[in-house]
């Protein structure tokens, strides 16, 4: 059972440098692929900024690969620790 998509919707809205009105965007939910193929959406949020006319509207954005720079770990030895 694996990450499908990401759902993310419009949380907020700010103004940037020029004055005009932007949206930023959070992830609220996953959809998931079952063990029979079917897909399932787990929504962990529903942001009200999102709910327009009495409904959610939401982006499905499948997973980027992280790069080598996000895998890597800082891992000290207790060798190396001060105390």
């Amino acid at each position: 059972m694996g990450i499908k998509y990401y759902v993310k919707a419009a949380v907020s809205e700010y103004a940037d440098k020029d004055g005009a009105s932007k949206k930023r965007y959070a992830t609220v939910g996953i959809v998931t692929e079952t063990k029979k193929g079917d897909l399932m959406i787990k929504l962990e949020m529903i942001p009200l900024l999102g709910l327009k006319e009495g409904a959610f509207w939401g982006y499905l954005n499948v997973p980027e690969e992280k790069s080598d720079t996000q895998k890597t770990t800082n891992t000290i030895s207790d060798d190396e620790v001060p105390f």
